[in-house]
């Protein structure tokens, strides 16, 4: 006899291309929000009963209050009853009373009369008492259930606020609840979150959008130079490959700097602050730009008559003045650049400032925004060197990281003027 063995099971592939649809995740998010959804009724609930349970136990210690009150009242008013007690036992007139004498006809009728009367009160007492305690309880119920709503339902608006923010949505914000609680300054709070967010999602979509644009321009000039060098329409010489060569270097510059605005902005950099003399600080840095000034008659000085002591990284401090500079010989008027160190009060400051045509008051408001340039018709590009847009907004993010300030705006008597603020130091302790 063939022996007979069991089907294996059919394979279903359904639960398999539910996961791979991405059905299964979706379920899951449901689940949990149905469960998150049972939780906040569950404290609902809890709050009701926890106010129920509370009720129920002041009713019944009112109505046993209530009855020992009572009868202590009529335990008053039984002698002008012609009663002594209304506890029998301890009267002279019950069996039990070791003071008990012979009792006559109307002794013992008295006794019936007072035992009754005791009954009845008591059974009179008692169901008073539960019926209104039955009834009380219901209304501590109703009251209770009401009074958790009108507590969880801010609660509940709020974890709804939530898991729509969780869902991406962020222009999201709550009624202000009228009464000064914790409600109100959780509402407070929340609304703040999401505002706050919103902001960093539109500045995140428009610094991606302007990471985009500048790393698209340098890469189509790219593109478009090298397939006309391939068709043969510009020559493959020195010119072309400097052309080339430019725009390679803009791009490893716009990565560069958004690296070192990354890391700065972030709390990720490392500063290994010294005691630093600014003038001897912004005398290191002329050199390098006199060649740069010149091309586009510009007249680098110098105003740093004392020493001036300040706690700075001096790499750090050295690419803020490089920018700064860059930023001035790029929109100053042929004429004079002034460099000048100085003390105010705890600071120790370091000024930069042209005779060109100074911030227009668009421009002045959004002069550290990242990727933001002036008119270009009013600017170059000394040494051949265009801006990647992100130099202002390193300065102020390599400032601020070293507990300084920078400020910019236009001077009185004509140009641009750029301030930073550091802490000061002690001039003895100024590193070699």
């Amino acid at each position: 006899m063939a022996r007979r063995f069991a089907r294996p099971p059919r394979f279903d592939s359904q639960p398999v291309e539910q996961f791979l649809s991405g059905e299964w995740a979706a379920r899951r998010r449901q689940h949990r929000l149905t469960k998150r959804q049972r939780r906040s009724t569950g404290l609902r609930r809890r709050l009701t009963r926890t106010f129920a349970l509370l009720a129920l136990f002041a009713v019944v210690l009112t109505s046993f209050l209530t009855v020992n009150a009572a009868f202590r009242a009529l335990n008053t008013v039984a002698p002008e009853l012609g009663l002594s007690s209304l506890n029998w036992k301890n009267s002279p007139y019950s069996p039990q009373s070791p003071e008990a004498p012979v009792r006559t006809a109307q002794q013992r009728a008295d006794t019936q009369r007072w035992q009754e009367l005791g009954r009845a009160a008591g059974k009179a007492l008692w169901r008073s008492s539960l019926t209104s305690a039955f009834f009380s309880f219901l209304l501590a119920v109703v009251l209770a259930a009401i009074v958790t709503r009108q507590i969880t339902r801010p609660l509940s608006r709020l974890a709804d606020a939530a898991r729509r923010l969780e869902a991406g949505e962020r222009n999201l914000q709550l009624s202000i609840p009228p009464r000064q609680d914790e409600v109100r300054d959780l509402t407070l709070t929340f609304n703040s979150l999401t505002t706050s967010l919103g902001r960093q999602e539109a500045w995140r979509r428009g610094l991606m959008a302007d990471i985009a644009h500048d790393l698209r321009t340098p890469l189509s000039v790219l593109r478009s130079e090298i397939e006309a060098m391939q068709d043969g329409v510009n020559p493959t010489d020195d010119a072309g490959l400097l052309r080339l060569h430019g725009e390679v270097l803009l791009l490893a510059r716009l990565v560069t700097d958004l690296r070192t605005l990354s890391l700065a902005e972030s709390g990720a950099m490392d500063f290994h602050v010294q005691v630093l003399d600014a003038a001897e600080v912004l005398r290191d840095l002329l050199p390098g730009y006199q060649r740069q000034a010149a091309e586009v008659g510009v007249t680098l000085t110098l105003s740093a008559p004392a020493p001036v002591a300040l706690c700075a990284d001096p790499d750090r401090l050295m690419q803020v003045l490089h920018n700064l500079l860059s930023n001035a010989l790029r929109y100053a008027a042929p004429g004079p650049v002034e460099l000048s160190a100085y003390l105010e009060g705890q600071w120790a400051c370091l000024r930069v400032r042209d005779h060109g045509p100074g911030f227009k008051p668009d421009d002045l408001s959004r002069a550290f925004e990242r990727f933001y340039r002036a008119d270009a018709s009013r600017t170059r590009d000394p040494g051949g060197l265009r801006s990647s847009g992100l130099g202002l907004a390193i300065a102020r993010a390599l400032t601020e990281a070293q507990g300084g300030q920078i400020e910019a705006k236009n001077h009185p008597a004509g140009g641009a003027e750029f301030t930073v603020r550091l802490p000061g130091g002690e001039v003895g302790r100024i590193a070699p």
